[in-house]
């Protein structure tokens, strides 16, 4: 083998090593970086809706991430089905609105 075949092939495993070592880091830091984004939107969320209250905020800091997970898509669920409770609300203040002119069109008649 050629020694210009032999530095081709040695520059090209250190790049593919590079390149997958830099896809896992790269990976592995996207992931806590959610994980942390995840961890300060339930503390915004204690102290929003709780005051500030240092037993929640004490309890958010010991959980796991997978329970950080877990308390976001309940949170993501809940948001959901209010946004389709109120489209459902007003689905029905403009069915009532609908009657109550049909029944005053009935009643001037």
């Amino acid at each position: 083998m050629k020694l210009t075949t032999k530095v081709t092939l040695g520059l090209s495993v250190a790049a593919a090593a590079g390149i997958a070592s830099t896809v896992f880091v790269s990976d592995k830091v996207i992931t806590k970086v959610r994980h942390i984004a995840n961890r300060k939107k339930v503390e915004h969320f204690v102290e929003d809706k709780f005051n500030g209250n240092e037993t929640l905020l004490n309890f958010v800091d010991n959980l796991e991430d997978k329970d950080i997970e877990s308390f976001m898509k309940v949170a993501q669920k809940v948001s959901d089905k209010r946004d389709k409770v109120a489209a459902y609300g007003d689905n029905v203040k403009n069915a009532t609105e609908n009657v109550k002119e049909k029944i005053v069109d009935l009643m001037d008649r």
